[in-house]
C-alpha cells in the first residue's frame, strides 16, 4: 500500500520519493493497525502497476538498503511479476542484518529499537517514506562513529552479503 525511498549519497539525503499504491483490494484491518494507511486514503491512488515505473527509475543505479529486506522484496517480487515487469537488476543490503552486528548489545532490531539505540529522534514509525530515512539516519550515524572508512564491500560483508531482486 506504500512505497518509500531515500535516496542518499556520502552522507546526505538527495532525494525522497514516496507512493500511496491502491492494492486493488480492501487492506486488512492489522495492517491498518500498524502503518495507518486505510482503505479511503489509497481509494483513488494508482495501482502497483501504474507506479512501479516511475519506482524503476527513480532506484536506477542504486544500490537498495532496506530492513528485514527479504520480507519487502519477496512482495515487491510478488507484485513485479504480477505487473509483468522484469525483477530490477539492483543489488540489497538488508539493514536489519548489518544493525545486528552493529549493535548486538539492542534487546531488539526493530527500527525503532535501533533508533533508540542508536540516539536517533523517531516520530513517525511504520510508514514507508519515514522508515527509510530513519534507516539512512541510523546507518550514516553508525558509519560517522566508525570514522567512515566504510567501502561499499564492507558494508556487503557486515550485513551477510548483498542480495538480488
Amino acid at each position: 500500500v506504500e512505497i518509500g525511498v531515500v535516496k542518499f549519497r556520502n552522507g546526505e539525503v538527495v532525494e525522497e520519493k514516496s507512493w500511496l499504491v491502491n492494492p486493488l483490494r480492501d487492506i486488512p484491518y492489522w495492517a491498518t493497525k500498524v502503518h495507518g494507511i486505510t482503505d479511503k486514503m489509497v481509494k483513488d491512488q494508482p495501482s502497483f502497476k501504474d507506479v512501479y515505473p516511475e519506482f524503476q527509475k527513480f532506484i536506477s543505479g542504486s544500490v537498495l538498503m532496506a530492513h528485514n529486506a527479504k520480507f519487502d522484496i519477496s512482495f515487491m517480487k510478488a507484485e513485479i511479476k504480477r505487473a509483468g515487469y522484469d525483477l530490477p537488476p539492483n543489488l540489497v543490503i538488508d539493514s536489519l542484518k548489518l544493525f545486528r552486528k552493529w549493535y548486538p548489545q539492542a534487546t531488539s532490531h526493530s527500527v525503532e529499537a535501533v533508533a533508540r539505540q542508536a540516539e536517533v529522534e523517531t516520530d513517525i514509525l511504520h510508514r514507508a517514506a519515514a522508515d527509510s530515512l530513519y534507516v539512512f539516519l541510523i546507518f550514516d550515524k553508525s558509519v560517522k562513529e566508525r570514522n567512515g572508512k566504510y567501502k561499499l564491500g564492507d558494508i556487503y560483508d557486515q550485513s551477510g552479503g548483498a542480495m538480488r531482486f
